[in-house]
């Protein structure tokens, strides 16, 4: 019994010295484990910081975008401002144009107004025509009469010497107007003097009409070398839109990713099409544009014969008005050689001599062929003036409209280099635009690849420090167990330590 009672007291010793082991490794565990847990929650907290510094950077990010597209709408309203301007001055050389034309409508009026008064005096030398063709009439009457009364004048032919010194009076007086008429004569040649220098003046300006054409023509060559030019950033864009096509395919691999990189690619794309379709447009203008000026060419050489064959048909006017002057010359002077036989022979039916009466005969079959030739003359400058008189009113008529024509090709060619001066700044500008916002992307490309890089450097982090953490909880739930199990078995061997010292106690009872 002695001996029996000795034995269990090692075990409870034993039993109470794993418990204390168990209980001190138990405590170090969980003091380890909470030491573990309490690192992870630091890196995780500090991977929280980078996380929201991480955000910050991108919301600053964000904001200096925001600040590139305000300083880009301000250069855009810049450029709009810019544009106006070059409007208003292209209005104001329009008006310019429009000046010079109608300074040419004027001039055209005016010549309308000569031909109108040129005109009127083929009318009146018409109705003198006729006043002559009357007078003709009654000359021919009257020699008729003249001639029945020869007999009764060579009855009185004895009379006529004593008035021979009259007649020489008469001759000196027909001297003295002779004379009169020449420097009535030497007037006229002066006046035509005049209208000649008013001629020069009428060429140089038209000289100086056909330098303002060449000055036209060579603004128009300017054009079109800014159009060769428009033609070469055609190349450069198609470059730039395979190359912003290539971004683009790149911004849809980047699409899966990130939203903000979906709303990017949608706004180049939208811009790569509005390109293509200014492209097209720049094309189909420039072929407008190409058509316009050979028209306006053609329209152009059309104007220069006109304007030709108008000063033709000016020289050939005047002309033919300083021929009807002549002639209206020689009319009057036949007038005046007329009315002087009348007088002369009024006076001297009953004087002259029968020599005198047929040289008189002479004079006056000349004077009729005289008129004849004359009338003749007249009828032919009459028949001219009245053909060139169609010809020119044909030509204005051509002229005006020509003039229409041409004031349309060039309300129709400003709208046209307005159309391609509009296309070209959006062009530009989209230009631009595409070049920043590939720029952006390509910033937005790297910082996005580098905050990818911390992401997943960030995820692999958690993830291996979750793993920790798990390993480090599946540790303390296994000390938790081994603690349980072990306290379960402290108390198991307290009860039997109970039960043993019960029956330890019931046994010494009995002995």
């Amino acid at each position: 019994m002695l001996q029996g009672d000795a034995s269990p007291n090692p075990s409870l010793s034993l039993l109470n010295g794993l418990g204390v082991f168990g209980s001190g490794v138990l405590g170090a565990l969980y003091a380890l484990a909470r030491k573990e847990k309490i690192a992870s929650e630091a890196m995780i907290d500090s991977m929280t910081k980078n996380l929201n510094e991480k955000e910050a950077t991108i919301v600053s990010l964000e904001k200096s975008f925001e600040l590139k597209l305000l300083k880009e709408k301000d250069e855009r309203n810049k450029l709009v401002k810019k544009a106006n301007e070059e409007q208003q001055s292209l209005m104001n050389q329009l008006k310019s144009a429009n000046s010079t034309i109608t300074g040419l409508g004027q001039e055209l009026q005016s010549e309308k107004r000569s031909a109108a008064n040129l005109n009127a005096q083929i009318e009146n030398l018409q109705t003198d025509l006729s006043k002559a063709a009357e007078d003709k009439k009654e000359l021919a009457e009257k020699m008729k009469e003249k001639l029945s009364s020869i007999e009764f004048l060579q009855e009185k032919i004895a009379l006529l010497g004593s008035e021979i010194n009259d007649k020489e009076d008469t001759l000196c007086k027909l001297n003295s107007s002779l004379a009169a008429k020449e420097s009535e004569l030497k007037k006229l040649n002066s006046a035509y003097e005049q209208i000649k220098g008013e001629l020069g003046e009428a060429n140089s300006e038209i000289k100086r009409l056909k330098q303002e054409l060449l000055k036209n023509e060579k603004e128009l060559e300017l054009k079109n070398g800014v159009v060769n030019d428009l033609n070469a950033q055609r190349e450069y864009d198609d470059l730039k839109l395979s190359s912003e096509e290539k971004a683009a395919e790149d911004a849809k691999l980047l699409k899966e990713r990130d939203d903000e990189l979906h709303q990017l690619k949608g706004k180049i794309d939208f811009t790569l099409n509005e390109v293509s379709r200014n492209v097209v447009l720049v094309a189909d203008l420039t072929q407008e544009r190409d058509n316009m000026r050979k028209m306006l060419d053609t329209e152009l050489s059309n104007v220069k014969n006109l304007k030709h064959d108008l000063q033709v048909t000016q020289e050939t006017l005047g002309k033919s008005r300083n021929e009807v002057l002549e002639l209206e010359k020689t009319l009057q002077h036949s007038r005046s050689l007329c009315s002087d036989l009348e007088a002369e022979i009024c006076r001297t039916s009953f004087k002259l001599r029968p020599m005198i009466l047929a040289t008189a005969v002479e004079n006056r079959d000349s004077l009729k062929k005289e008129l004849v030739d004359i009338y003749k003359r007249v009828e032919s400058s009459a028949h001219d003036l009245n053909e060139e008189k169609k010809v020119v009113t044909s030509l204005n008529k051509e002229l005006q409209a020509l003039e229409k024509q041409v004031s349309k090709d060039k309300e129709s060619r400003k709208s046209l280099e307005m159309d391609l001066e509009e296309a070209r700044k959006s062009l530009d500008e989209m230009n631009r635009n595409a070049v920043v916002l590939s720029r952006d992307l390509e910033m937005a490309k790297s910082e996005i690849c580098i905050l990818e890089n911390e992401k997943n450097m960030i995820y692999k982090s958690l993830a291996e420090q979750k793993q920790v953490s798990q390993e480090s909880r599946e540790s303390l739930e296994d000390a938790h167990n081994l603690v349980r199990r072990l306290g379960k078995e402290r108390e198991s061997l307290k009860k039997r330590e109970k039960k043993l010292e019960e029956d330890l106690a019931s046994a010494k009872g009995r002995y």
